[in-house]
């Protein structure tokens, strides 16, 4: 097939950009700040009042601030990290820049999250951290894995970057852990255009997150010079990971809309769910009770899923597996031939359009396709 020259209706993602970004992005346009400003402190301070995350640290990106997490948490050299292969490729590189090892575990087959059962096996005496990825912004087993880290004095960092706003046995996502990592790319709940958010579980690390995503200088006691560049003494490697006022300002005006963005992507779900329940072929991910997905995308498992894809594609419905597993990858090889689940998960795995541009007619039409068989 080929796939230039489809006629494609409805698309994957599309960006949501409230009406009133422009207007903001204009205002930092005409003010001193195109850098961190003002606009970075408004947009952590509106973060915190809409997940209760108590410090959360605006930064350039999900991975900067998922690396920032790995270097806070002490991953060296030489290192390892439990975490996942069904995953962006970004989750792990942020491992393999401190010269460490990403330590693959089996995943659930139900619903593309991390399996508790097959963590504590691969733990040795190099092991520092456990870094769960969220997939699909449906919340892992955090209670698990938590009696597993703490049995064996290992922090947690989750990767949240499907998860804005998803809840886990009533605790907010960035609450829970003591580092938990935002994206706000382009395709994301909100974005910025492209930036992230590290929340953090105490004073110490906040302040510590500040200085080292800064080149380790800490701009908030730092002195004034007659010299115009202020006085400071850096004694810690640091990155240029700060976000700007410019993106701030973009993510700030669609963060205020988080509620009804979630609300919509909810209604979708929902639509899907109930459409496809009943379909021959297809296998809906499992939906637990005590915890609240984000619904970022809508997976499920369908038989003979090539036909599928295909099926849908010259019907003009973009689809997409999103993320294959990355130890198929050489830079993070060889593949896992221990990871059954993942395995079969791999074979199986789709996701349909999920954004606020979707239409009822968009989804009755999806809907439509899929039911008239492939």
């Amino acid at each position: 097939m080929d796939l230039s020259k489809l006629n494609l209706k409805i698309r994957m993602f599309s960006p949501y950009v409230s009406k009133k970004a422009a207007s903001a992005v204009n205002k930092v346009l005409k003010s001193r700040y195109l850098g961190e400003g003002p606009v970075v402190k408004e947009f952590e301070k509106k973060f915190s009042e809409l997940t209760g995350a108590k410090y959360p640290v605006a930064v350039n990106s999900g991975t900067a601030a998922l690396h920032l997490a790995v270097v806070m948490a002490g991953v060296k050299p030489g290192d390892e990290v439990i975490t996942t292969a069904q995953t962006m490729m970004a989750t792990s590189h942020t491992i393999l820049a401190q010269f460490a090892k990403p330590v693959f575990v089996d995943i659930q087959y139900e619903t593309g999250n991390i399996d508790p059962n097959d963590i504590e096996k691969r733990i040795t005496k190099k092991t520092k951290a456990i870094l769960p990825v969220h997939w699909t912004g449906y919340p892992c087993d955090m209670d698990e894995i938590h009696e597993i880290a703490k049995k064996h004095n290992l922090p947690v960092i989750e990767d949240a970057a499907h998860a804005l706003g998803a809840h886990y046995k009533g605790k907010s996502i960035g609450t829970i852990s003591p580092y938990t990592c935002f994206s706000f790319q382009a395709i994301k709940h909100v974005t910025s255009a492209d930036g992230g958010m590290l929340c953090l579980d105490s004073k110490e690390k906040y302040d510590e997150a500040r200085r080292k995503k800064w080149f380790g200088i800490d701009r908030d006691n730092r002195k004034p010079s007659i010299l115009g560049e202020p006085l400071w003494n850096v004694n810690e490697v640091g990155y240029k990971y700060h976000l700007n006022d410019f993106s701030a300002a973009l993510g700030l005006e669609n963060l205020k809309e988080l509620k009804s963005i979630l609300k919509r992507r909810a209604e979708i779900v929902k639509r899907y769910n109930e459409g496809l329940a009943k379909i021959k072929n297809i296998k809906l991910f499992e939906r637990k009770s005590d915890r609240k997905s984000a619904n970022w995308l809508f997976s499920m498992h369908v038989e003979r899923r090539t036909d599928f894809i295909t099926m849908m594609l010259k019907k003009g419905v973009e689809v997409s597996v999103i993320h294959n597993r990355i130890d198929a990858n050489d830079a993070f090889g060889p593949l896992r031939k221990d990871l059954k689940q993942l395995a079969e998960f791999t074979k199986t795995h789709v996701s349909l359009p999920l954004h606020n541009h979707l239409s009822n007619d968009d989804l009755d039409y999806i809907l439509k396709c899929i039911r008239g068989g492939w």
